[in-house]
């Protein structure tokens, strides 16, 4: 049987993720850095006006010029005991996005436990680039990238049971092919060529005036660019966070059925408890 949270780690959890997000707000305010609530975290915004009580992580996103600024920015000037990890700073982090991570404390996630990156508790801030209108360009683009996403994680652990030994006991639906193909990537280029193509890919349609951004690697944060040209305030624990303009619309377009679980329904969500879980781990070692 999976382990579940206890109240008192979802609380816990819930208070350090704050922090983080206190500290990521501190730096975008302070230097004009527009970013908004999405996923889980913008549905908690609606809903709840908080941490969703059975959510563990926190999604914001930014314009991809608005990313690279905080990258810049954030790298130099996050407070402790705060860390910002991408390629450029935690060289085998297997993500394409950033996470600022707390020092001293753990959150391993089963898939990435052999991972030798920084493995501390974490606020997801993914960059976002426009997508075109044309649906079969969209495609294109979305396939490509992914493609490309896959071959930077397999640059540090194979999750897959083709052309490689699976690091995992649950190896992800993936046929041969594209298996093949991203071998034959993971061993001609580096992983930081790897990623600078997959940049390439994810903002080659930023010169073109179209509809909506995404992360690109997803179809569920479709947000129109009217929407962040006027970002809204919202209350979020005790914060104050930006959100689209629109909320409810943003997740209404991105999630038909949207509506606020039910304790019952989430019982039935896969559980997402990390391999390792620690607050502060000054307190274990001296224990």
């Amino acid at each position: 049987m999976m382990k579940q949270y206890t109240p008192e780690e979802l609380t816990q959890l819930h208070q350090v993720l704050y922090e983080i997000l206190e500290e990521i707000v501190r730096i975008c305010d302070k230097h004009n850095i527009p970013y908004f609530v999405i996923g889980g975290t913008a549905i908690g915004a609606l809903y709840d006006k908080a941490i969703l009580p059975w959510d563990d992580d926190i999604d914001i996103g930014m314009k991809r010029e608005d990313y690279n600024k905080f990258l810049r920015i954030a790298s130099q000037e996050l407070k402790e005991p705060y860390f910002l990890s991408w390629i450029e700073t935690d060289p085998h982090t297997p993500y394409y996005f950033a996470k600022v991570k707390k020092n001293n404390t753990l959150f391993i996630e089963e898939m990435f436990k052999d991972v030798p990156m920084h493995q501390g508790i974490f606020v997801d801030i993914f960059p976002f680039d426009r997508i075109p209108d044309n649906k079969l360009l969209r495609k294109i683009q979305y396939e490509t990238v992914n493609f490309m996403k896959c071959c930077l994680m397999g640059k540090e652990v194979w999750l897959w049971k083709h052309f490689g030994k699976c690091q995992i006991s649950n190896p992800t639906n993936r046929g041969a092919v594209a298996c093949l193909l991203n071998r034959i990537v993971d061993m001609t280029l580096s992983k930081k060529t790897i990623y600078r193509l997959m940049v390439i890919m994810q903002s080659c349609f930023n010169s073109w005036k179209t509809l909506y951004y995404n992360n690109v690697i997803t179809t569920t944060d479709h947000v129109l660019e009217t929407s962040l040209n006027c970002l809204q305030s919202i209350p979020f624990g005790p914060l104050r966070l930006k959100a689209p303009n629109g909320l409810k619309e943003f997740l209404l377009y991105n999630y038909p059925t949207l509506h606020r679980y039910t304790e019952e329904e989430q019982e039935k969500i896969n559980n997402h408890y990390p391999a390792a879980l620690a607050f502060d781990l000054h307190l274990i070692q001296t224990s």
